[in-house]
């Protein structure tokens, strides 16, 4: 599916000439169908500059074959203190943490997974103001109420965002 889309984008675009030099300056604009189409166009060309421009800028946004550390967004909290006994408090500290991390993906508009933001140990220091075996009950509210506060319209923010501009279109 993914090489069919390139080649037909990839026409097109030869013959708009996407593979221009004043095109290569702005390809953090361009949508990740016109960044593969150009891709192509520039494979078909021998141009090794501009796929260079290409191929960084679908680097930045975590494209395809460049999807990062995959140690780093699988980061969670670690299972230490009230995050270590039964109950919910894993989870919601889990959930607090993803949703401050995508809002700042949303703030920089970058494709790259939430997690690699920041540790979970940074993000307690950060928000709660003490490290994850300190959290108390007192930071388990505030967690809690920021999560009811944010999560969905985040959650759903963040959604539209990744498809309309780190995936590549059907």
């Amino acid at each position: 599916m993914f090489a069919k889309m390139i080649t037909g984008l990839a026409a097109g675009f030869a013959l708009a000439g996407v593979a221009s030099v004043a095109w290569a300056e702005d390809y953090s604009a361009a949508s990740a169908p016109e960044l593969s189409a150009a891709a192509v166009a520039a494979v078909d060309a021998e141009d090794a500059d501009d796929l260079l421009a290409i191929m960084q800028e679908m680097q930045s946004r975590s494209m395809y074959f460049f999807e990062g550390d995959e140690a780093l967004c699988r980061r969670e909290p670690p299972k230490v203190g009230l995050l270590a006994k039964p109950g919910f408090n894993f989870g919601t500290a889990r959930t607090a943490y993803q949703t401050f991390n995508k809002v700042q993906r949303l703030e920089e508009q970058t494709c790259t997974c939430p997690q690699a933001a920041r540790s979970f140990e940074e993000f307690s220091v950060k928000f709660l103001g003490v490290m994850p075996e300190d959290i108390s009950e007192t930071e388990m509210q505030k967690l809690r109420e920021y999560n009811i506060a944010n999560k969905n319209a985040v959650y759903a923010e963040y959604r539209d965002f990744r498809n309309q501009t780190c995936r590549e279109a059907p």
